[in-house]
């Protein structure tokens, strides 16, 4: 669900909160950018991973703490779930997930 908050005429977005273990925050923002991707927040560290490859696209974490979200992340039926938010919250995105004929053929 996308969440937002109306205060004096202005909005914030809020980011949904996906998880929240050993200290780590895992949230997805709107207006977002492929690939699909969430935000493991850890204190002072934020890192943006991969939801397919599990590797950090950007930003750091502690490597123990990206390990308890690698575990996190290969647990029950999570990186589908998470994906469906992600698009929910981006269906810009959707639409340019999807492959073409001229995609294919590369």
């Amino acid at each position: 669900m996308y969440l937002c908050r109306y205060i004096c005429g202005v909005y914030f977005h809020m980011a949904p909160l996906i998880g929240h273990f050993y200290g780590i925050r895992i949230e997805i923002y709107s207006r977002e950018h492929l690939p699909v991707h969430i935000h493991a927040k850890y204190g002072e560290y934020e890192a943006l991973i991969d939801l397919k490859t599990e590797q950090v696209l950007s930003g750091s974490i502690p490597r123990r703490k990206l390990k308890k979200v690698q575990e996190w992340l290969g647990e029950d039926n999570k990186r589908a779930l998470i994906e469906k938010n992600f698009f929910e919250l981006n269906p810009h995105l959707k639409f340019n997930n999807t492959p073409t004929r001229e995609n294919e053929k590369k």
